[in-house]
């Protein structure tokens, strides 16, 4: 029978080999900089999680947009996965013309000079951009392949769907209705 000491002994010896005990951490000296990981924000949204974006934003005493109403609403560089580098609201808010844009530094209001269309759009009614994309993708792929594009440029106003394909080599457009996404000739 071993005693005690031994024991403690091939314990420790064992801990050494399997590397369980090693020499301390050393504390930095002089100060400096401790790197951290975060996570890097999406470069791109889809309407859906810019809207709730604003939800939160409006919840948190940011822009209130309670009582204005959605006429047109923008977005540029948009993936056939419905996700935007830049989305814009046109809202009216009584006889006032407000312009929303939201991008990576989230949602701003800004000064511009535009017109409305005269029809509200309901969001809650309309097919969703990202939706929309996915049912039409075997008609816009083709003109992105041909073209060379890798986005397209959505607006959504009067009950339409305007989705134009541009790059260098050219330009096409497609229209498609906002409650169903049907094709409109």
């Amino acid at each position: 029978m071993r005693n005690a000491g031994e024991v403690l002994v091939l314990l420790a010896a064992a801990c050494l080999i399997c590397g369980c005990l090693g020499t301390p951490a050393q504390l930095p000296t002089g100060g400096g900089i401790t790197p951290i990981d975060l996570p890097e924000p999406p470069g791109a949204y889809t309407l859906t999680e810019a809207l709730l974006e604003l939800d939160l934003l409006g919840a948190e005493g940011g822009l209130n947009v309670t009582g204005t109403t959605v006429h047109q609403v923008l977005a540029s560089g948009v993936d056939l996965d419905g996700r935007a580098t830049s989305w814009i609201l046109g809202l009216r808010d009584g006889d006032e013309v407000r312009w929303l844009t939201f991008g990576a530094t989230g949602w701003k209001e800004i000064a511009l000079p535009a017109p409305l269309p005269a029809e509200e759009v309901d969001i809650t009614t309309v097919i969703s951009p990202e939706d929309l994309l996915h049912a039409r993708e075997g008609v816009l792929s083709p003109a992105m392949n041909r073209l060379g594009a890798g986005t397209v440029e959505i607006t959504l106003a009067e009950g339409i769907y305007s989705v134009t394909v541009h790059s260098d080599a050219g330009l096409e457009s497609f229209l498609f209705r906002a409650d169903t996404g049907e094709v409109i000739a």
